[in-house]
């Protein structure tokens, strides 16, 4: 019997060997994979940018409103990779400037997010709330505030923004801006009238 097990390991531990040697190891690129989910081409082309490609479809009736089948408007997809012409081209088109994400993520608030500052001022130019909370129930100004993008919380300003707004545990943006030194946003909130 005390021969029989170290034959089994032995036979176990080459046949595990064999498995993961057929199968090449690959390492998963930091930040996640690099590939999306392919959609339609109209969906694909307003997240690459492709301004030809989503003008085409939207002269053929395509609604500039429409989402991917992750549920993610095409407008937030534009935001998300920084194509300002894009934006613009669906705002023209009438892309709603407040529509939601699955999760609750708005195009402002995703500007916010990522210091989209010209971004910003195309959505808030087309309509868009600037109170209007994106995910987690957070607004546009507080999620700049904690980013440190002050130049967005200064657009924001601009566009009326509820400088009192709270999060939920009763913060403001300039107490944010406050706790965390951020002198130049503490600044533009106080020269707003917080």
């Amino acid at each position: 019997m005390t021969r029989v097990l170290p034959a089994f390991l032995l036979s176990a531990s080459l046949l595990l060997a064999a498995l993961f040697a057929a199968a090449p190891v690959q390492a998963m690129q930091p930040g996640g994979p690099t590939n999306y989910i392919i959609d339609n081409e109209t969906v694909q082309a307003a997240r690459t940018g492709d301004n030809e490609k989503l003008r085409a479809a939207l002269v053929k009736g395509v609604s500039p409103n429409e989402s991917g089948r992750d549920g993610i408007p095409m407008l937030i997809l534009a935001v998300g990779n920084g194509h300002l012409s894009t934006v613009k081209m669906l705002l023209e088109n009438g892309a709603d400037p407040d529509r939601r994400a699955p999760d609750g993520t708005t195009p402002l608030s995703l500007a916010a997010l990522a210091g989209r500052t010209k971004i910003a001022e195309a959505l808030l130019e087309a309509g868009a709330n600037p109170n209007r909370p994106g995910a987690n129930r957070e607004v546009p100004l507080l999620i700049a505030t904690r980013a440190r993008h002050s130049a967005i919380v200064e657009v924001l300003i601009r566009h009326d923004v509820d400088i009192y707004d709270t999060d939920v545990t009763g913060r403001t943006a300039l107490d944010l801006a406050e706790e965390n030194h951020f002198g130049e946003i503490a600044a533009l909130l106080r020269g707003a009238g917080a």
